[in-house]
């Protein structure tokens, strides 16, 4: 059997419990997973009041952080006097909060 080549799983215990799949599980004959008949799990299924309080939680996270960075930087007046800071700390802290914006999706998103 060369390298290009795949084998099936040894044995039961290699493939989860109560399922097979069709396919090896390689890049050339990957898994086919297919959700069953009127499972719970797959959103096709879903109520229609699930699946809009999913979309209303997801939209309302975003508007949360696109407020948060906006309203950081409309106080630059007020939190400079307040915490007696130099216009340089005040950039770095929204500096960082855009960095977030830009490496967060790139770390978090693949994990």
């Amino acid at each position: 059997m060369s390298n290009n080549e795949s084998k099936a799983p040894a044995d039961a215990s290699d493939v989860e419990d109560g399922y097979t799949y069709n396919g090896l599980g390689t890049e050339d004959d990957p898994f086919v997973v297919e959700f069953q008949k009127d499972d719970p799990n797959n959103p096709m299924n879903w109520s229609e009041s699930r699946k809009w309080f999913i979309a209303a939680i997801a939209t309302f996270s975003v508007f949360a952080v696109t407020f948060t960075s906006s309203a950081y930087s409309v106080s630059a007046n007020e939190l400079l006097q307040d915490f007696d800071i130099s216009t340089e700390v005040f950039i770095v802290g929204l500096s960082l909060f855009v960095l977030g914006f830009a490496i967060g999706p790139a770390v978090w998103g693949p994990l």
